[in-house]
């Protein structure tokens, strides 16, 4: 029964969060940080996991690892730079405001912090885990995965809408159908990674790497477009 409250809150979580215009700017790192510990309270109380299973291994080399897979997949990011083409796709409404300050905080704080850290920690650790105590470990994956996918619904909208204000309805939900469907693909790539690695400190550092370069990447594409 908590297992599946669980599920359900986090399918809903993100979702209903992004309903409330301030968390997205100063309140976002606040609130995932406390989802955080409300979510490890659960974790480790009534769920009955332990740290180790949660969170597994923690070597170094996992960090270096995340951080060489994550700057390799965000490095087409900046090639595609070059062509007006591809910088119109890679540049995004949401980060066009970003310099100095602001935007070192988005890549090194509110990523890692208030999107990276939850995000793992609660689908390649909590919930994974959870289902595998009675589940194998391909379902575990799956729903796990698939409530990730779902967790991006209400993101992909407000990007859809910032993005491209006067697209049809049609192709917003064709958007949010990708999105979801994208990152529970990435989701399921994440928790093989978990395993392999006996730890979620790959995917996570993995995680923060490629979403901060994005950051980085869409808000120089927004700059050259707007020049």
């Amino acid at each position: 029964m908590i297992r599946m409250l669980v599920t359900l809150g986090l399918a809903a979580y993100n979702n209903v969060a992004n309903l409330w215009p301030p968390f997205n700017r100063r309140a976002y790192v606040p609130a995932n940080l406390l989802a955080i510990l409300v979510l490890a309270l659960v974790a480790f109380g009534p769920l009955d996991l332990t740290f180790d299973e949660v969170v597994g291994s923690y070597e170094l080399v996992d960090a270096l690892i995340g951080l060489t897979i994550g700057g390799l997949l965000a490095a087409p990011l900046f090639v595609g730079l070059r062509w007006p083409r591809w910088r119109a796709r890679i540049a995004d409404e949401r980060t066009s405001h970003l310099s100095g300050a602001a935007l070192t905080y988005q890549c090194l704080v509110h990523v890692p912090l208030g999107t990276a850290l939850l995000e793992e920690f609660a689908f390649r650790g909590v919930l994974y885990v959870a289902w595998t105590t009675t589940e194998s470990h391909l379902v575990a994956a799956i729903i796990s995965s698939a409530v990730f996918g779902l967790w991006h619904i209400a993101p992909a909208r407000n990007a859809f809408l910032l993005n491209q204000p006067q697209s049809s309805m049609p192709a917003m939900l064709r958007w949010i159908a990708l999105t979801v469907i994208a990152t529970f693909v990435a989701g399921l790539i994440l928790v093989w990674l978990r395993v392999a690695s006996e730890g979620v400190l790959l995917p996570f550092v993995l995680h923060a790497t490629l979403n901060s370069l994005a950051t980085l990447a869409s808000t120089r594409a927004t700059r050259k477009a707007l020049a």
